[in-house]
C-alpha cells in the first residue's frame, strides 16, 4: 500500500512538472488528511479541513476503513450494468409522463453554458440516480445486483461525508439546517469513450458547472481500455476552479481516498463563508471509459434561507438579498435550467 502511494504521489509530482512546461495543465496540491486523525477531532487536520474547502474547494481523507474495498464491489458492478444492451438499460429510465425525474438511468439529459454563450449536452455521460439510504422510490436493474455496492459503498459516503458537514459547520446551529432522516442522491458516472471528432467538438466529459446542492461526495475515477484497467490519463479527469482564482486545476488522488467539495445551496447557506467549487471533467483520448460516483446531500426541501451571499444575484434565486428562497425552489429552478427537454 505504502509503495502505491509513493507511485502516485511520485506520478502526481511528474504530472506537475511536465503540464507546467507545456502551460496546459495544472496540478492541485489537493490537501488529504487521515481519517483517524479527522474522527479523533485533531485540531491540525481539522484545520486543515477547513482551510482547504475554504480556498480551494475540495479535500480528502484517507484510511477510511472498507472503503477500498466497497469501491472495487461498486466499479465492478457498475462496469457490468454499463456492457448491457442500451435498450435494457433504458428500461430503468425515468418516466417523465408519470411525474418521474430523475431516478434510474440516465444518459445525455445535462447541458452547460460554453464561454462564448452556447450550450453544449454532455452527451457521453451517463448516470444512474437513487437514493441512499435505499427508499420505495429507487429503480433497481434485474440483470445486475447494482443495488447492493452502490448503497454500501453510498452509506459509508454519507457517513464521512455528513461528519465533514458538521465539522465545517455547514449543518448545524449555524446555518440552522439539519439532515436528519433527509436521503442523499447517490449518482453513477460512466463517461462513455469517444471518438476523435466528438473529442475536437467538445473536450469535456463533463462541462464547467457547480453542484447545486450542499455538499458532494466523491470517489476517485477508475479508467478502462478494451477491459482492462488503466492509469489515468494526463489530460483526463476532474478540473476544479478554486475560491481565492486562477484557472482550472486537475485533481490527483490516490485510490483510498474519498474527495469533497461544496454545492451552491451550501454557498447560500454560509452567505459565501465557504464557496461553491466550480469543475468539470476533462475527456480521455482515444479508446477511454471513465467510471466513478458521487454522493450529494441536498437540503430537506421545506428548508428556507435568507442569504446575502453573491448568488442571490442568480435568477434561480428569486429575490433581493435578505429574501427568503426555499430548496425546492432552488432545486425546481437548476432543473429547468440544466435539464434537456425531452
Amino acid at each position: 500500500m505504502q509503495l502505491l502511494k509513493n507511485i502516485m504521489g511520485l506520478l502526481a509530482l511528474l504530472l506537475t512538472i511536465v503540464c507546467q512546461g507545456t502551460g496546459k495543465i495544472e496540478i492541485l496540491d489537493l490537501d488529504v488528511i487521515s481519517y483517524d486523525d479527522f474522527m479523533q477531532k485533531d485540531p491540525a487536520a481539522l484545520q486543515q479541513l477547513k482551510n482547504a474547502l475554504h480556498e480551494k474547494g475540495i479535500v480528502g481523507i484517507k484510511g477510511i476503513p472498507g472503503y477500498r474495498e466497497k469501491v472495487q464491489n461498486y466499479i465492478e458492478t457498475v462496469r457490468k450494468f454499463s456492457a448491457l444492451p442500451e435498450e435494457i438499460k433504458e428500461s430503468y429510465a425515468p418516466n417523465r409522463e408519470l411525474g418521474e425525474l430523475f431516478l434510474g438511468y440516465e444518459r445525455g439529459k445535462e447541458k452547460f453554458m460554453r464561454p462564448d454563450g452556447s450550450w453544449i449536452i454532455d452527451d457521453l455521460k451517463v448516470s444512474y440516480y437513487a437514493w441512499v439510504p435505499d427508499h420505495r422510490e429507487n429503480k433497481w436493474p434485474r440483470e445486475v445486483d447494482l443495488r447492493e455496492p452502490f448503497q454500501d459503498l453510498g452509506m459509508l459516503m454519507v457517513q464521512v461525508g455528513e461528519a465533514v458537514m458538521e465539522a465545517v459547520e455547514l449543518i448545524g446551529p449555524k446555518t440552522g439546517i439539519f439532515l436528519d432522516q433527509i436521503p442523499r442522491l447517490g449518482r453513477m458516472l460512466y463517461y462513455r469513450k469517444n471518438s476523435d471528432s466528438a473529442f475536437q467538438e467538445n473536450p469535456y466529459w463533463c462541462g464547467n458547472h457547480f453542484d447545486h446542492s450542499m455538499f458532494t461526495a466523491l470517489i476517485p475515477a477508475s479508467y478502462f481500455v478494451d477491459g482492462k484497467e488503466v492509469p489515468e490519463p494526463e489530460e483526463a479527469g476532474l478540473f476544479v476552479k478554486t475560491a481565492s482564482g486562477g484557472g482550472y486545476r486537475k485533481v490527483v488522488a490516490n485510490p483510498d481516498v474519498m474527495m469533497f467539495q461544496v454545492g451552491e445551496f451550501g454557498q447560500l447557506a454560509t452567505n459565501d463563508g465557504i464557496k461553491a467549487t466550480e469543475h468539470r471533467v476533462h475527456k480521455a483520448e482515444g479508446n477511454v471509459e471513465r467510471y466513478a460516483m458521487a454522493l450529494f446531500a441536498d437540503a430537506p426541501m421545506d428548508a428556507v434561507v435568507h442569504s446575502t451571499s453573491v448568488l442571490t444575484k442568480d435568477a434561480r434565486y428569486g429575490g433581493e438579498p435578505g429574501a427568503p428562497c426555499s430548496y425546492r425552489h432552488w432545486n425546481d429552478e437548476t432543473f429547468k435550467r440544466y435539464i434537456v427537454k425531452e
